[in-house]
Order: structure tokens, then sequence, then C-alpha cells
């Protein structure tokens, strides 16, 4: 329990973060369940569940969503993904059953989806929102970064270098990548799994130091 003060106190000091409710909806799947139990009766079965944060904008019960980059295909040994088109059948403020969703704090969607397709976390790291709102999944991407001190981990060469291989984490994404360009303080990163983010994501740079991969830096959506 050392410094537990200390620690309650900085998060004390973050600012609330803007709940843009009027905006387009961004619902960030950070997992997806199956929560039907085994000899469930069919008529009782429960589409596929989403949980995660809705980042902004509202979702209502009732209203059809896109998730996106979607499922995974696998074609001549190739992994493609295809966007999810589903409706709203329930949805929960943390344990609290809700017709609407607002923006902040953990949330759930259950869908019409087949629950196979939700099953251990399968569709996790993806976006939802109203059809055709969000961008299309790419898989480049251009960040204005910052790294750790080399103070705060003296033994984390923390310095990356142009073709060196990354991890990034983008919203509930993780994925890795080569940096294509860099300079003081922009990377172009050519991504092995295509993502979905919008200009000014919060994005999380790791690199493989001896073996694992540490946390060396952060920075934003170009």
């Amino acid at each position: 329990n050392a410094n537990i003060e200390e620690v309650l106190r900085a998060l004390a000091s973050l600012p609330i973060r803007e709940r843009k409710s009027d905006a387009k909806p961004i619902f960030i799947v950070a997992r997806s369940f199956d929560i039907n139990k085994p000899g469930t009766k069919p008529k009782e079965l429960h589409g596929a569940v989403l949980g995660g944060m809705l980042k902004q904008g509202i979702l209502k019960i009732g209203e059809e969503i896109e998730i996106k980059p979607g499922r995974v295909i696998k074609e001549n040994n190739q992994q493609n993904y295809q966007p999810v088109k589903t409706k709203i059948i329930s949805l929960f403020k943390g344990s609290k059953k809700v017709d609407a969703l607002t923006p902040g704090g953990s949330a759930s969607i259950e869908t019409e989806l087949d629950m196979a397709l939700g099953k251990s976390d399968s569709l996790a790291g993806n976006l939802a929102s109203h059809p055709n709102n969000l961008p299309q999944a790419t898989a480049k991407i251009k960040i204005n970064y910052e790294l750790f001190s080399s103070k705060s981990a003296p033994s984390i060469n923390s310095k990356l270098l142009q073709k060196e291989t990354i991890m990034l984490s983008i919203n509930a994404a993780i994925t890795g990548g080569t940096i294509q360009k860099i300079t003081d303080k922009e990377i172009e990163v050519q991504l092995k799994i295509p993502a979905i983010f919008f200009k000014g994501d919060n994005v999380g740079i790791a690199k493989n130091v001896q073996n694992h991969w540490r946390l060396v830096g952060y920075g934003e959506v170009i």
C-alpha cells in the first residue's frame, strides 16, 4: 500500500473528459461474449454481446449498428475483415439495464448476431456506430509521438528505428506494424492488421526489448 494516497491524488487531478452526446456514436469494443449457458432452449438464446465503452454520442435499443473492421474471414491463406451490421436488442450500463447508452463508463450491447460471432472476444478491438459513420480500415497510420524518459527505465532503450517492428494500442485494438518513416516527432507505420481510427486518437507504443514487449511511449493520430 505504499504511495496509494499519491496515486489517488493523481487520479483525482485528471480532467473529466467532455461528454459529446450530440456527436456521432462511437462504441469501443473491448470484449465480446456468448452469454448463453449450455442447454439453453432455442427460444431463450441471446445474441452476441459487445462489452466496452461509448466514447461519444447516444445509442438506443432497436437501432442498427455497424461493427468495423468486422469479423475475420480467411481465404487463400489470407486474413480479411468483413464489416458486420446488426440491431441492438438490449443495453446495459454496468449491470443496470437501460433504454439508451450515453458516453462514459462500462457498458454492454446485446445484438442480433449469432452468439458464435462474439465468442472468446472474437470482436474485441472493433468499433461500432450507426451504419456508414465509421471510416474504412486502413493499414497505414501516422503518429505524433513522444517517448518516455530513459531515467524512468534506464535498462530499456526506447529509441525507435526505421524498419523496426513495434506494437500499437489504438482504442481497444492492438496491432503490430513496421516503421516506414521516422523523425524526432512523427512516425509512419505500416500495420500488419488494418485498424479503424480517427485523427486525434491516443496511441500506446511498445517495442520488443529482450523478447518482451515494453511500453516505451505514446502518441496521437495525425
